[in-house]
């Protein structure tokens, strides 16, 4: 077994032991190759193996971890490499701050059937990626649901499933999540994830596995119908993913055609960071997708709405920033526009001690969540939103952003979405230009006009903030410049010491 500090094939580092399950002991690691944080999966074998079973299984392991690194999901904790050092066999994914569903599960009690039904169709939603993909999971259950700090919920351990008799299973518990047939030797198939996936909902609703012969008495009357689907011992008999699908969407509460505002002292869950940035399309009266104004505040209780409301109002001070930019920034140029020209900035501080540099004569329009400054014609805007979320993945957020975003934006073309090195916090950009398929008045976009979006996400200790640039794509290339000395003089709550007023 591995030990603290060790490096793996000279470039993983095992910094300190997380948990040992089914398939071996989990570490956090450090690639110090790319210097990031990974999560490093030490494969164990079963003992009493001849050479050529364990040969087999290593070849198996490996192979089915390179199939899974082919899988990109903002639902899947993504596999990056797998390596063997002195016939030890290491995994190397994503690390995911967050906790088990197993965990949330045992310390808090069972969900609520729509919370339940809620992380249950997103986890179908990486298992039928992964299938479409031809790979099977093999060991869906609690352990392996990540509930992630930023909201996300993930899927792990795809490409480690380490087969086994009932009972021979290094964590205690985990052959009742195997199908029936899987139990007795059978392959990993879709139909035997599916009906993993049903034993784990029956947990996450009940606080216990299901039975032999099926769902327990005890399942709330909404999710009887997927459970005895899903847990049919016979696989034909079994139902797939686009009726469970249906039937988990009927159980999860619909989303609103926009944001609600909730009264202080309300707090109410939400899928995840990424859907407000999503909603962060809109502030300042931009919608994509037919969401309108509200951004961040389905995230945070009412007491932080009522410290974000302070965050709309602050002083500007008319003088030429200059400093040092935060992030590099390189936002795309287009082919062909008008003469790019750079605008006077101001500054302008926030109440809630962010600080911005921004056009002057641009139009300030104060949200409740949000800050914006729009252009003379109405055409460009420029957002700020910042809020007490903290532990966000900047990248991640905006990679469910996107995938939540696609189907509804008309004509979407992606120029880049990435992590970018800065010296506030983890930073990540989107950049984007789409076509609306609806637009109104009220939503300040013309239908059939192909807009130009630039966005970036900013993660401290204490907040995250959302910077959102906006404009026709007619006029990009002409306000390019300010963006980019826009983007490189904002500066968080964490980078402000003392708050100033004009």
């Amino acid at each position: 077994m591995g030990t603290a500090g060790q490096l793996i094939v000279g470039r993983y580092r095992l910094v300190r032991a997380l948990g040992h399950g089914r398939s071996g002991l989990m570490w956090e690691g450090r690639d110090t190759l790319l210097d990031r944080p990974v999560a490093i999966r030490e494969v164990l074998l079963p003992p009493n193996l001849s050479e050529t079973a364990r040969l087999r299984l290593v070849q198996r392991i490996s192979r089915d971890a390179r199939q899974a690194e082919r899988l990109r999901h903002p639902h899947i904790a993504a596999v990056y490499d797998v390596v063997d050092e002195d016939g030890a066999l290491y995994v190397v994914t994503e690390l995911v701050p967050s906790r088990s569903l197993d965990g949330v599960v045992s310390g808090d009690g069972p969900l609520p059937p729509a919370e339940a039904a809620r992380i249950a169709r997103t986890v179908l939603s990486a298992l039928t990626h992964a299938h479409a993909a031809g790979v099977r999971h093999g060991d869906v259950r609690p352990a392996n649901v990540l509930l992630a700090h930023d909201g996300r919920v993930v899927l792990a351990d795809f490409g480690v499933s380490i087969p086994g008799p009932a009972g021979s299973l290094t964590d205690r518990g985990a052959e009742t999540y195997l199908a029936p047939e899987r139990a007795g030797g059978g392959p990993r198939t879709v139909a035997a994830d599916l009906w993993s996936l049903g034993a784990t909902l029956h947990t996450a609703a009940t606080g216990r596995p299901p039975a032999v012969q099926g769902p327990s008495e005890e399942v709330p009357g909404e999710l009887r119908a997927v459970l005895a689907g899903l847990l049919a011992r016979e696989p034909r008999r079994r139902i797939d993913a686009e009726t469970a699908d249906r039937l988990l969407a009927e159980i999860e509460p619909p989303a609103p055609s926009r944001p609600v505002r909730h009264r202080p002292g309300r707090a109410r869950r939400i899928t995840g960071i990424a859907a407000a940035v999503l909603v962060a399309c809109a502030v300042g009266g931009w919608a994509v997708g037919g969401w309108a104004v509200g951004g961040w505040a389905g995230l945070r209780p009412g007491e932080d709405n009522r410290a974000q409301a302070a965050a709309s109002r602050g002083a500007s001070a008319p003088v030429s920033p200059s400093g040092t930019p935060s992030v590099s920034v390189s936002a795309s140029a287009s082919a062909s526009g008008p003469p790019a020209r750079r605008l006077k900035l101001k500054w302008h501080t926030s109440d809630a001690g962010w600080r911005a540099g921004v056009p002057r004569g641009w139009t300030r329009e104060d949200g409740p969540y949000s800050t914006s400054w729009r252009s003379h014609d109405g055409e460009a805007v420029f957002t700020v939103e910042v809020t007490a979320q903290r532990g966000t993945d900047p990248l991640a957020a905006l990679g469910e952003a996107e995938e939540i975003l696609r189907p509804d934006a008309g004509t979407y073309r992606k120029l880049r979405l990435r992590t970018v090195t800065g010296e506030h916090g983890a930073s990540a950009d989107w950049e984007f230009t789409w076509t609306p398929r609806k637009a109104s008045p009220r939503d300040h976009l013309a239908r059939g006009v192909k807009y130009h979006q630039y966005r970036r996400v900013i993660s401290t200790d204490t907040t995250t903030s959302v910077l959102t640039w906006t404009t026709p794509a007619a006029g990009w290339d002409a306000l390019r410049p300010t963006l980019v000395k826009v983007l490189a003089l904002f500066q968080p709550p964490s980078a402000v010491p003392t708050p100033s007023a004009a």
